[in-house]
């Protein structure tokens, strides 16, 4: 994860200097409460008005604008940036919706910087969502990735009781 360190601590440097609220959400979310898989990325949610802002300040190493996205599992706005040879990746938290699978149907995110949960990764402390709400979060979106994270989450004792 030494890659992931050097990333994470600049990005997370970087959004402090500029005061933007920011809730690490995600597989590195999931590594803050002891999930193990390899991260593919850093995925972060911020407000949507300071995407412009954050692409502008990390010039050169932003790899895709601010931009709005829709696949089978996400409709927001987000932007990549691609610093220490990591992705970093920016959603943006209002109106960001995420695809049910368990109930066939799109979800807000319901991002709330203020219930983040800090927690300590890599020597810096992070804005993490809550545990509970990203177990649902994953839950929800039943990929493959998210199936390992719940896993590891909820601990094989407490899956087989459920």
């Amino acid at each position: 994860m030494t890659t992931h360190c050097q990333a994470l601590r600049w990005i997370v440097a970087l959004l402090g200097r500029m005061d933007v609220p920011f809730q690490a959400v995600g597989g590195l979310a999931a590594h803050a409460y002891g999930a193990q898989r390899p991260l593919a990325d850093l995925d972060f949610y911020i407000p949507t008005s300071r995407l412009d802002d954050v692409a502008d300040e990390a010039g050169d190493f932003v790899s895709r604008p601010p931009s709005h996205f829709r696949s089978d599992s996400w409709d927001l706005t987000f932007m990549k940036i691609e610093r220490e040879g990591r992705s970093i990746e920016l959603g943006g938290a209002d109106g960001a919706r995420y695809f049910d699978r368990q109930a066939c149907r799109w979800r807000e995110a319901g991002i709330d910087f203020e219930v983040s949960v800090e927690r300590t990764l890599c020597g810096v402390s992070v804005p993490v969502m809550p545990r509970h709400q990203l177990i649902e979060y994953k839950e929800r979106l039943d990929r493959e990735v998210d199936r390992q994270d719940v896993a590891d989450l909820v601990g094989e004792n407490q899956r087989s009781a459920g």
